[in-house]
């Protein structure tokens, strides 16, 4: 974080002695954890941007991914192997007191911390495929939420905690939208599908999602209310990589998502109605954008040709861009919240 001194003048012309303004206490640092495998093996990393501290929280034989912060910031989940499939876990945020949260559930992947912080939702291959799960962070209780003939994968909560969407594929993506107990399944994308939804951090404002539709064909970014209605189409130029990973600013203001430039897939940052588009990101491929909790930075992922995976933060204009660590996996980054 960038502090500006105080500058206290005295006039010339006044004896009176002048006291100094009081200093502003620095707040804590803005943190990062991430997955890397930089020393062999899959583990999970505290990353502090302003210094390029990378600090190996679980340092052991076990494959350790997907982290994700509990909104008060006080644990980590995450997924481990250590008791042989792959489950959630939570630590303290020096590495410290690891539980176990689900056992035997298999394949645990897309962990998403509930605003409340009493559950986290994730995709579980059990009973066959993938399908969204809830487990109760204090019980261990595991909720199956769905249980559809095709997968369900990309689980993600509205700011109030009160419903999660998900996105089914069935031929063609969708977008859905149900109670935190699974009850009231809506499908809110129309036939055009819909993947890589992300609820406003505004209460009641839209969804942003992707679907490939029209001319040129490809994935482009939209918005949708939590209801179906209202659906606009945000970018025009078409991602043929895939999904695009849109993001909110924790304002709500703008969207970050992947856009191709001359073929390469870049970050680009528009204003929340689609406007104001820019690309913020040169050469290399990025991807899997996060906003800093003030906003005023984004973490990605570069892949440059003939170097692994690393994490990345720039301003959120793009400039001052720095290297933070290599080898990470492909989840994104995740910040820890204020």
């Amino acid at each position: 974080m960038r502090f500006l001194a105080l500058l206290v003048f005295a006039s010339v012309l006044s004896l009176a002695p002048v006291s100094a303004a009081p200093v502003p206490k620095a707040g804590p640092p803005r943190v990062l954890v991430v997955s890397s495998n930089k020393g062999g093996n899959w583990d999970i990393y505290l990353v502090i941007p302003a210094t390029g501290e990378a600090k190996n929280l679980t340092d052991n034989k076990a494959s350790d991914t997907d982290p994700i912060w509990a909104p008060d910031g006080t644990r980590i989940a995450f997924v481990s192997d250590r008791e042989g499939g792959q489950d959630i876990w939570t630590m303290k945020t020096d590495g410290t007191d690891l539980q176990q949260i689900t056992k035997k559930q298999e394949s645990c992947s897309g962990l998403r911390w509930s605003p409340d912080g009493k559950f986290i939702a994730f995709v579980s291959a059990k009973p066959g495929r993938d399908q969204v799960h809830t487990v109760e962070v204090a019980t261990g209780k595991v909720t199956a939420l769905t249980a559809d003939i095709v997968g369900a994968r990309q689980p993600a909560w509205s700011s109030d905690g009160k419903k999660l969407s998900f996105t089914s594929y069935g031929g063609r993506w969708a977008t859905h939208v149900m109670n935190a107990d699974g009850t009231e399944k809506t499908k809110i994308t129309d036939d055009n599908g819909g993947a890589d939804a992300a609820w406003s951090p505004t209460d009641g404002g839209p969804i942003v999602f992707v679907a490939m539709t029209g001319t040129p064909q490809g994935w482009k970014v939209y918005t949708v209310g939590a209801d179906g209605k209202g659906q606009k189409q945000l970018t025009k130029s078409a991602n043929n990589y895939g999904n695009v990973y849109p993001q909110w600013s924790p304002d709500g203001t703008k969207i970050s998502f992947g856009e191709l430039v001359d073929g390469v897939l870049q970050v680009a940052v528009m204003k929340a109605d689609g406007s104001d588009q820019k690309v913020i990101t040169t050469k290399h491929q990025h991807a899997y954008t996060r906003w800093s909790p003030d906003g005023k930075s984004i973490s990605v992922t570069r892949y440059e040709r003939g170097k692994s995976a690393a994490l990345w933060v720039y301003d959120a204009d793009g400039e001052n861009g720095k290297e933070l660590l290599t080898n990470v996996a492909q989840p994104a980054a995740e910040w820890k919240p204020k």
